[in-house]
């Protein structure tokens, strides 16, 4: 049996559950390594894509690492820039016959990593030219490239925007000098400042910035000004995140030794959650999802909508990572060995697991808790499966516990709801695949 059960108690925001969940709810199937995963996922790619897609493209680059980082990969090496653009830009026609990749049209592609921004201008440049050759984007496609304003001069700006990116969303965490500067990040608050509003000025792009709650000496009154100064900025979006410190990060380990302080506990963060949404609404941002927000009409947010749901993402690049059919799958992430295979003309896919049963209902719940909001009756009619009757009694203890609100149809999240939502979707996963299963 799945324990579900929120706590009872006067303040859910701090209370509800005792730990907060920090991974992606996953559905397991069959795994598949190394040589063996790469017919598996080949195989899929033989199949037209269907309905929204998106793409993910790595840059396992990285001039420094910060401290609270599980992604970095690389240190960033003079050659990098020129022999990874070459080599990936070989990947993505590896496959470009296949129906996967030559079918249908992409909705979104996102260059993640690491950092994209390290490329060098004019690889920057036909990096982005070689996905719009190499993959089908739809004409309102969203292309963004993730970065950090360190190393983003204006050279590399208009390359990036005259390749066709429309839209920029920058690592900039806290806009607080000291807590930068101790999470080792590299600019002051000045500079990120007239970065983003020269990257504004250009008036090609969505401009988005992430902003993260609980460093080390991050108060509240210095999250409250982080809002407040992206508030203040021409900005078309912002993500508030939660700090995940992860035990085997740099992070991790200076707090364990007691080199850094904790930062907030869990019930000062809900009360910094709470304070962010409480100040976007008053400027009158616009909310897309429980962690995104925006100020104009052309943030779209797509790839983030939609990369935790059941639609396809090809994936290229050293440690990307994709999903086909309900097939997940990962690029190998030791460049040495990507870079082998891509020169030997193989598709360096080094992991892959099949769907799980009931997949694509179960990924579409997920995603949707993100949303704020879920109608598990529509759901039910959608996927002819009983959730609406198998998930009933678990969202009348989460209303219990102040944590949802009926509305009609719909199951509304309270603010309380909101913070916890990755926590309730993972347990509301747990107990429909279970149920399902036992429904059989």
């Amino acid at each position: 049996m799945v324990n579900f059960e929120a706590e009872i108690t006067d303040n859910p925001l701090k209370n509800a559950f005792r730990g907060k969940a920090t991974v992606h709810t996953h559905i397991p199937g069959q795994s598949y390594v190394g040589d063996e995963a790469i017919p598996v996922i080949k195989n899929q790619y033989r199949n037209s894509r269907q309905g929204t897609s998106l793409a993910y493209i790595n840059i396992p680059f990285c001039e420094t690492r910060c401290l609270y980082c599980l992604f970095y990969q690389n240190p960033l090496q003079p050659e990098s820039s020129l022999h990874y653009t070459d080599l990936l830009i070989k990947e993505l026609q590896l496959w470009s016959d296949l129906a996967a990749q030559n079918h249908e049209p992409i909705h979104a592609v996102y260059f993640g990593g690491g950092t994209p921004t390290a490329l060098e201008p004019h690889d920057l440049y036909r990096l982005i030219k070689a996905v719009r050759t190499y993959l089908p984007l739809a004409n309102d496609c969203e292309i963004t490239l993730e970065g950090r304003i360190h190393h983003f001069p204006e050279e590399k700006m208009e390359a990036a925007f005259k390749a066709g990116v429309n839209r920029v969303s920058l690592g900039v965490q806290t806009f607080n000098t000291q807590v930068r500067q101790t999470m080792r990040r590299v600019d002051d608050r000045d500079s990120m400042i007239r970065s983003i509003e020269k990257l504004a000025s250009f008036n090609q792009a969505s401009i988005v910035c992430d902003l993260i709650y609980g460093f080390p000496y991050q108060d509240m009154a210095v999250w409250e000004d982080d809002v407040k100064t992206a508030i203040s900025l021409p900005l078309d979006g912002v993500d508030c995140y939660q700090l995940n410190v992860f035990e085997k990060s740099p992070l991790g380990k200076f707090i364990a030794n007691g080199k850094l302080p904790a930062g907030a506990d869990k019930e000062e963060r809900g009360e910094m959650f709470a304070l962010s949404v409480d100040l976007l609404t008053k400027a009158q941002w616009r909310r897309l999802s429980n962690n995104h927000w925006c100020q104009t009409f052309r943030e779209r947010n797509i790839y983030n909508r939609f990369g935790k749901s059941a639609a396809d993402c090809l994936a290229f690049g050293s440690g990307a990572g994709g999903k086909l059919n309900g097939y997940s799958f990962m690029i190998e992430r030791k460049y040495d060995e990507w870079s082998k295979k891509i020169e030997a003309g193989i598709k360096p896919i080094a992991f892959a697991s099949a769907p799980g049963a009931y997949w694509h209902a179960l990924r579409t719940i997920s995603s949707e808790m993100e949303l704020g909001r879920i109608n598990m009756r529509s759901l039910s009619d959608v996927y002819s499966l009983p959730l609406e009757k198998l998930s009933q009694d678990v969202f009348d203890q989460w209303s219990q516990a102040g944590l949802i609100t009926p509305v009609g149809d719909w199951m509304v999240q309270t603010i309380a709801g909101q913070f916890w939502h990755t926590t309730m979707a993972q347990l509301l996963v747990n107990v429909l695949g279970k149920r399902l299963t036992q429904t059989k």
